[in-house]
């Protein structure tokens, strides 16, 4: 039997703007294109995988204003009958400035992805198998609920952790509750940065494999993945 992806995601409208340059405080500045996508790395995750082919599911919150983004995740292969429709909150919005030289600044409004809840979670593995699989990134609520509910039911569990919490080991997030652990080198930094007696060493590649297995040892889960950008990715 196939196993289930149920993606807890964030799902957003982006609105682009291209620019001369990105605006500056007090100033006003005229766009020469605007564009309107469907956006939220749990939603662009959740398409990936659907298109590969996989039974995904996905849980989120959106508001009227989001409807033709569901139907768009509906049309990649993706079940959305976990996606609830808000009256009374908007769908989340990026607004994104792009320049001449493809630099951009974003800012981020996270409406209905910021309404996910504790029940929500519940809801949503109330039919799920163990060895199943959730998916999540830190752009919604219900993060941490999410990931003790699906360990109770025995499912697999992949996060990404971003945008990364400054305070992830303190706060107490249930980082040692996954099976695998997506990090870019900026948050794997910050990450090893909250244990005591990681040592951070010298070198490119090597240090980055370094400090993930010292945090792969530290938190005695099943994997880290670390993407490097256009330098690929560490897998251990």
């Amino acid at each position: 039997m196939q196993l289930k992806i149920y993606s807890l995601a964030s799902i957003n409208i982006d609105e682009v703007y291209h620019v001369p340059h990105i605006v500056k405080p007090g100033e006003t500045l005229s766009s020469t294109q605007r564009q309107e996508n469907a956006g939220g790395k749990g939603a662009n995750a959740s398409v990936a995988a659907a298109r590969a082919g996989a039974k995904l599911h996905i849980v989120g919150k959106i508001g009227h204003d989001g409807l033709w983004v569901r139907d768009l995740l509906s049309s990649s292969g993706a079940n959305t009958d976990l996606i609830s429709v808000l009256d009374d909150t908007a769908t989340g919005r990026a607004i994104i400035q792009v320049d001449a030289h493809g630099e951009n600044s974003i800012v981020l409004f996270p409406g209905a992805n910021y309404k996910v809840s504790k029940d929500d979670a519940c809801r949503a593995f109330s039919q799920c198998s163990a060895g199943d699989w959730l998916l999540l990134t830190n752009e919604t609520t219900g993060v941490a609920d999410a990931i003790a509910q699906a360990r109770a039911c025995g499912m697999q569990i992949l996060w990404n952790p971003a945008p990364m919490i400054a305070d992830m080991v303190s706060s107490k997030q249930p980082v040692d509750m996954v099976d695998i652990l997506v990090l870019n080198e900026t948050e794997l930094i910050a990450l090893a940065r909250q244990y005591d007696g990681i040592g951070m060493t010298e070198g490119a590649d090597e240090k980055y494999t370094s400090i993930a297995r010292q945090v792969l040892d530290r938190l005695g889960i099943r994997a880290i993945i670390v993407t490097l950008g256009s330098d690929g990715s560490v897998g251990l």
